[in-house]
């Protein structure tokens, strides 16, 4: 593989970006924040006091009077009062360069809690003679700073600039980049060699002597519309070998989704601006996506909706690193150096939107992991995890994934919004369908259901699982399905990735008399994606979902596709939604002193206004 050239996923607020140039000339102009914006928009701490709280967004112009809390608007407020911050779960952060350690937003003093970041893992420069590659970087320490920011900071405005959204993971940092385009048009850019994109991807998805990551984060991206360049080959062949190590990346800002954005196993993340977050950003990618056949070797452009879901992206408050290494170190003066704890504000980019996902899938997994409830590793697997985030997500403004009535049925084939999957990120409500009804089916086949959870099944080939609600609908309801599986791959004995098979799985919503299906009501069936979605509202009655196998895109395998596993989750909302509770109590309140202190912490923050 030859040195390539690639770019981050975040830009500067109203800052003009470029789209990716082909890789036919090793080279993509970058998505990157401006030069001006970063060296200029920054406040250096005063006071001594500490105090904790969340990744702000809004329009900083001096107060922060226009601000939101990222956290709370995420849905997780309700995982840290019951004292899920990320404990026992790894995230591990992928990208051109290592997330600084030295910022106050990392500082973990008094907590039992590792290090962060407890690990920094590259190829090495001298390795590979690649000078640069190691390099501590100004995009990676923001990046971090979303997923697993939890530093004691000093009072004042700042004091509400810290936590992450998982702050007491374990953050583990890998950087690829070889070599960073350093000149001012050009920040954000960096080429990447075979080894040193291997290395920290194999180690965290396969494991270290120090574990395995749970999530992978990746907020770089260059163009590669159909998925078909060995880095994402790779990548989506890993994440298909290790299911529960999720893997969340940003869909790229313009046009279609950037890979690795673009591949099929793991959740891609759009960005989100506006009231309440719930417009899709102008520069997130919106355009539907190519699909390669390794069949026929034909590619088909425009017919994949490649975002799984939304989240806030636009206007972020985050820590900044402002020393001589990674992009910035030919642009940084001499008063600006590394010590210096400063932070940057109005930053957007999917960069951003993409660690608040994985960060988010990092408390699911807390919960899980904690053994409060009783799940198993099924609950761990990225295609049941999809599953919850998007069947509990919120719709946004002009959210379309292309549903129609056609002869009474209604029907998609576009199953997502091309910006925004699902919709936006709601923690809460998966936390819900993962605790608060049906958790995983017993058995392979399907059966009965209660009007919200989940399931890990698997079908073979022309066979169906029936799934029939326990309870027949009163009045108005408000129905939810997600279904995602993977596109598989499996790795030779050079271990280099190998095309295997695509299963063709469809979903649908049918009118049923006890345990037989009588008419059909609703179906998603995208020909050349691996998520199917619907979102409707049906009157009273007796309903169940069906989940069919129809064949094979195609298979390329030597060997007979085994039975193809899936993630599948729901929710049946009565309407009016005003009559329905929202509470947060479907936690146990997890004890002991660090939980007590971080909540009084995080409850004193909730009192302040936030100005929508």
């Amino acid at each position: 593989m030859q040195p390539r050239k690639i770019a981050m996923a975040g830009r500067a607020a109203r800052a003009n970006f470029s789209a990716m140039l082909p890789l036919s000339r090793s080279r993509l102009l970058p998505l990157a924040l401006g030069v001006a914006c970063l060296l200029g928009a920054r406040l250096s701490p005063a006071g001594a006091t500490e105090a904790r709280s969340n990744i702000l967004a809004g329009p900083y112009d001096g107060t922060f009077d226009a601000v939101v809390s990222v956290n709370e608007l995420a849905g997780a407020y309700p995982f840290y009062n019951s004292g899920f911050f990320g404990q026992n779960v790894i995230i591990a952060n992928v990208e051109a360069g290592h997330v600084w350690g030295g910022h106050e937003v990392f500082d973990r003093t008094g907590l039992s809690a590792p290090a962060s970041p407890a690990l920094l893992l590259d190829a090495g420069r001298d390795a590979l003679a690649a000078p640069d590659l190691g390099d501590v970087d100004f995009h990676a320490t923001m990046v971090g700073h979303v997923l697993a920011g939890t530093g004691l900071l000093p009072n004042g405005d700042l004091s509400l600039l810290g936590a992450g959204l998982a702050p007491l993971a374990t953050l583990w940092s890998g950087a690829i980049a070889t070599h960073f385009d350093r000149t001012e048009e050009n920040i954000g850019s960096f080429e990447i060699s075979e080894e040193s994109f291997r290395l920290p991807y194999e180690a965290f998805f396969r494991g270290t002597v120090a574990g395995r990551a749970d999530v992978i984060n990746s907020s770089w991206g260059f163009d590669d519309p159909a998925g078909i360049s060995a880095e994402n080959r790779r990548l989506d062949a890993l994440a298909a070998e290790n299911p529960t190590v999720t893997f969340v990346r940003s869909a790229g800002n313009g046009g279609a989704a950037a890979a690795p954005g673009v591949g099929f196993n793991g959740i891609v993340v759009g960005a989100l601006g506006g009231a309440d977050f719930l417009t899709p950003s102008e520069f997130t990618s919106r355009a539907p996506g190519d699909f390669f056949n390794p069949a026929t070797g034909q590619t088909l452009v425009g017919v994949r909706a490649n975002v799984t879901v939304a989240a806030p992206g636009e206007t972020f408050a985050l820590a900044y690193y402002g020393g001589k290494s990674g992009s910035l170190a030919d642009l940084v003066g001499a008063g600006d150096p590394a010590t210096d704890k400063y932070f940057v504000f109005n930053q957007s980019g999917t960069s951003f939107s993409s660690p608040v996902v994985a960060g988010g899938v990092g408390l699911l997994k807390n919960v899980i992991k904690s053994g409060f409830f009783g799940l198993g590793n099924e609950a761990l697997d990225t295609r049941v995890l999809k599953s919850l985030l998007q069947a509990g997500s919120r719709p946004t403004v002009g959210w379309n994934n292309g549903q129609q009535l056609v002869a009474g049925v209604v029907r998609t084939t576009q199953a997502l919004d091309y910006a925004v999957g699902a919709g936006r990120l709601d923690l809460n409500n998966s936390a819900n369908l993962l605790l608060g009804g049906t958790t995983d089916v017993p058995g392979a086949g399907g059966g009965s259901i209660r009007p919200e959870g989940w399931d890990a099944g698997s079908l073979t080939g022309g066979t169906a699982n029936d799934y029939f609600f326990d309870l027949a609908f009163d009045g108005l309801v408000q129905i939810t399905i997600s279904l995602n599986w993977f596109v598989p791959a499996t790795f030779d004995a050079a271990d280099d990735p190998q095309d295997a098979w695509f299963a063709d799985l469809n979903l649908s919503l049918w009118r049923a008399s006890g345990s037989v299906f009588d008419d059909l009501v609703a179906s998603s069936e995208s020909r050349y994606g691996n998520s199917e979605f619907l979102r409707l509202t049906v009157p009273a009655g007796s309903y169940g979902i069906r989940v069919n196998h129809t064949g094979w895109i195609y298979n390329v395998s030597a060997t007979t596709p085994s039975a193809e596993a899936f993630g599948l989750a729901w929710t049946a909302t009565s309407l009016p939604v005003s009559s329905v509770p929202e509470g947060d109590g479907w936690f146990l309140l997890a004890p002991g002193l660090l939980a007590f202190v971080l909540i009084r912490r995080w409850r004193g923050v909730r009192k302040r206004k936030f100005a929508n």
